[in-house]
Parts: structure tokens; C-alpha cells; sequence
């Protein structure tokens, strides 16, 4: 009965979601010559942010706690470097209320309404095991870096299945020591526990945590040095995610 319990209350939770960006995005696509004006589409990462906070209150007992988004009222554009664990990541990313463009899987721009907004908004999309398009991916990164934009990677390349953190592909760091801005690590925990990685079912009640660590500087490095930011990088954000309730 409790998994049956589980399975209805998580069909209400994405009938909600659904309705949320079935009502919110159209009127974004709508406006999308608003781009001849917000070149930088601030307009558009703002209303993300606030449809992310939107879905957030569908369930009132999933409840946010952001660390040290301080940290990132300075010295931006950043590269941001955040642990993949669910769905839930670019949700909590929200209440960080910093604009970004996020690296994405290709096939989520592909979703009628969805996918035309997340265009619009200027994220990026990335085929997975392509190299061609991850390179090309960087690239636009770095284009939006250059423009004075955050971006956002995770460069675990997917979501944990342990909830532990994977190891580093390098993109990340080879994109922040070439634009000579610096890595700010994201520690997330608890998202994976509302949704784990192949389920469909939400958790009755989660707690998520979102810790913004210090910033790595870059502008004294060169690409050989990538791995060995990658490894610090890693390390600081595998000791702050052990010292998060999960």
C-alpha cells in the first residue's frame, strides 16, 4: 500500500509540474524578440529561475537549504562546477538566484515547448560521447563567459548512482583556465534522495542542500594543469558533501 501511496502521489506531483510549465513557458517562446534587447537573455534566466521555484512549492515538504550564495555576488563570470544527482539539481540551482547558462543534454532541446525555451534562454546543448559537439559546446560557453555570463557544468558527465561523487572529465577546467575565470565548486545533496536516477517516484518529504564553496582562481594556470584543478576541485566538494546532511 505505501509504494501504491508513493506511485499516486508522485502522479499528482508531475501532473502539477507539467501544469506549471505548460502554463509558464508558452508566453516565454511568445517573447522571444525580447533577445533584440536582453542580448544576454536576462530576461529569460530570470524567469527560469522563477518557474524553478515554482515547481519547488508543488510539494511543500521538499524544503531548500542554500549555503554561501554570497560568494557569488562578486568577481563573476564564473564557471560552476555542481555534483549531478537528480531532476532536482537545476530546481535547487534556482535559489541561487545567479544567471547562468547550463551545458544540457541535447535530447532534453528536442521536447516540443520545453526544449524551444531552453534555446531561447541560451542554454547549451551537448550530444553525449560526441566529441565534436562537445567541443562546439565549450565553445559557446566560452561565448557567453566572454559576454561577462556565469556558466554551469556537471562534469560528472551524468548523475550518480550512488550519490557519491564520480570522477571529473576535464571541459570544465580547461574551459575556466582558457577564459582565465574562476571555478566555483556547487555541492548538492538530498536531490537524489527525492528522485533517484531511473525512478519516476518522488519521496514524500526531502531535504536539499546547496553549498557554494570558494571560488578556485585560474588566471595563473595553463590547460596542463586542468587534471590537477580537476582532482582539488573534486576533493573540496567530496569533503563538503560528506559534512551535508544527506
Amino acid at each position: 500500500m505505501g509504494r501504491a501511496r508513493d506511485v499516486v502521489r508522485s502522479a499528482g506531483i508531475w501532473a502539477g509540474i507539467a501544469g506549471v510549465v505548460a502554463v509558464a513557458v508558452p508566453p516565454m517562446v511568445i517573447g522571444y524578440p525580447l533577445v533584440l534587447v536582453d542580448p544576454n537573455r536576462a530576461i529569460s534566466d530570470w524567469y527560469f529561475r522563477t518557474l524553478g521555484k515554482a515547481l519547488a512549492r508543488v510539494n511543500p515538504r521538499w524544503r531548500l537549504h542554500v549555503e554561501g550564495k554570497e560568494k557569488l555576488a562578486h568577481g563573476a563570470p564564473f564557471v560552476l562546477v555542481v555534483n549531478h544527482q537528480s531532476f532536482a539539481d537545476l530546481i535547487a540551482m534556482c535559489f541561487l538566484d545567479h544567471p547562468t547558462k547550463y551545458l544540457g543534454k541535447a535530447s532534453v532541446f528536442e521536447v516540443p515547448v520545453f526544449g524551444w525555451a531552453l534555446r531561447i534562454a541560451g542554454e547549451v546543448p551537448v550530444v553525449r560521447g560526441d566529441r565534436d559537439s562537445g567541443r562546439g559546446a565549450l565553445e559557446s560557453l566560452g561565448r557567453w563567459l566572454e559576454r561577462g555570463v556565469s556558466v554551469a557544468l556537471f562534469p560528472e558527465g551524468t548523475r550518480s548512482e550512488s550519490g557519491e561523487i564520480g570522477e571529473f572529465k576535464l571541459g570544465a577546467f580547461k574551459l575556466a583556465i582558457a577564459h582565465r575565470r574562476p571555478i566555483v565548486p556547487i555541492v548538492l545533496a538530498g536531490a537524489r534522495e527525492l528522485l533517484p536516477k531511473g525512478s519516476l517516484v518522488f519521496k514524500r518529504e526531502a531535504d536539499i542542500h546547496v553549498k557554494v564553496l570558494d571560488p578556485f582562481r585560474t588566471d595563473d594556470l595553463t590547460i596542463d594543469d586542468a587534471p590537477r584543478l580537476a582532482r582539488e576541485v573534486r576533493d573540496a566538494m567530496v569533503a563538503a558533501y560528506r559534512d551535508l546532511p544527506s
